[in-house]
């Protein structure tokens, strides 16, 4: 039992297993994570793409291996840290010092990391939302619901009056019987609550578009740009592309974009046949032009919408105490003393 255990929490099987460790997260590194299988398939071919998903090269930091290899470290590093805490209470029974304690401080801080970064791998959880000003999305969080309101957006620009510097979200958080909480959203500045990151990511244009055909019409909201097939024919399809200049200008019949400033903002259409283009036109907001047919559009209007990343992961905090026993036990553990006190396999085992 007594060599089972000196196997099981001795260094040489900790090198081991972080030897293979080390050598699954560069597989990682030079094998796409996570993509398509067709993606795998034009890369590596039928029988690379075979041996990548057997062996979950594919997705190395979600597959049963990887798994499989830090639990059998996380063994290893918990007996060797209760072995070591075992021999910090004999050692201080007979001289008590704190410096006794850098080791084991230092391996059980090791240990509430891993198990940390599993938390993070498993139950970490991440949505993208592209809110519009004024609309409301509704959140999951880790103790119920929420719903966030962009109640307003604004951007920052360098001295160029052209390029973004920063841009911002104003939003409101409400949850059912809390008052509202307000918050501004800044890139590298992220929000938080119930347990939720908001981080600000992205940030675009929507526009509020009406198609009409004769007495019939659809309004649109449309981000940045789209295509939309009218017609399927044999020859080609007959699409409408849109898409919003903030500030918008021509030169030489070109449509180009000054700036992303909203100072003259302008709805461009362009009308294909397949790959033909048969007309196209620049609107402001409020204006109608015909399209082809009975076809016409109106640009009603235009928005800023925000692009927030909605981050949840309950391994955070296990990390960051993890880290700071790690911290705690090396200072404790290179302090200087007239005797240090070395932890050995057989020690652990007494």
């Amino acid at each position: 039992m007594n060599k089972i255990y000196r196997f099981l929490s001795s260094v040489r099987l900790a090198i081991i297993l972080l030897a293979v460790i080390a050598i699954l997260c560069v597989i990682a590194t030079i094998v796409p994570q996570d993509l398509p299988q067709a993606q795998y398939m034009e890369q590596f071919g039928t029988l690379g793409t075979t041996i990548l998903s057997f062996l979950g090269f594919d997705r190395v930091f979600s597959s049963p291996l990887f798994f499989a290899f830090g639990i059998a470290f996380f063994i290893n590093l918990s007996l060797c840290t209760w072995g070591r805490i075992e021999v910090a209470f004999k050692i201080h029974q007979k001289k008590p010092s704190f410096r006794t304690w850098g080791s084991p401080v230092l391996h059980l801080g090791l240990c509430v990391l891993l198990i940390g970064v599993a938390f993070s791998l498993i139950a970490k959880h991440e949505i993208y939302y592209e809110i519009p000003v004024g609309e409301t999305v509704t959140v999951a969080g880790k103790s119920g619901g929420f719903t966030l309101t962009l109640d307003n957006f604004s951007v920052d620009y360098y001295d160029d009056n052209v390029s973004p510097k920063q841009y911002r979200s104003s939003i409101t958080v409400h949850k059912p019987k809390f008052e509202p909480i307000p918050m501004e959203i800044e890139v590298n500045s992220p929000g938080k609550y119930n347990g939720v990151s908001i981080l600000q990511q992205s940030f675009g244009w929507e526009m509020l578009v009406t198609l009409t055909t004769g007495n019939e019409s659809a309004q649109l909201s449309i981000k940045d740009e789209d295509w939309i097939v009218l017609e399927e024919g044999p020859d080609g399809n007959t699409t409408l592309g849109i898409a919003f200049y903030p500030d918008y200008d021509e030169k030489e019949g070109i449509a180009q974009m000054k700036s992303y400033r909203d100072e003259n903002p302008h709805l461009i259409w362009i009308l294909q046949k397949g790959n033909t283009s048969v007309a196209l036109d620049a609107l402001a907001p409020g204006e109608s032009s015909h399209i082809h047919g009975s076809l016409h559009i109106t640009f009603d209007g235009y928005r800023f919408y925000s692009g927030l990343q909605m981050k949840y992961d309950p391994g955070i905090p296990l990390i960051f105490a993890g880290f700071f026993l790690v911290c705690l036990g090396l200072i404790v553990l290179y302090l200087p003393s007239r005797k240090k006190y070395t932890f050995s396999d057989a020690d652990m085992v007494e």
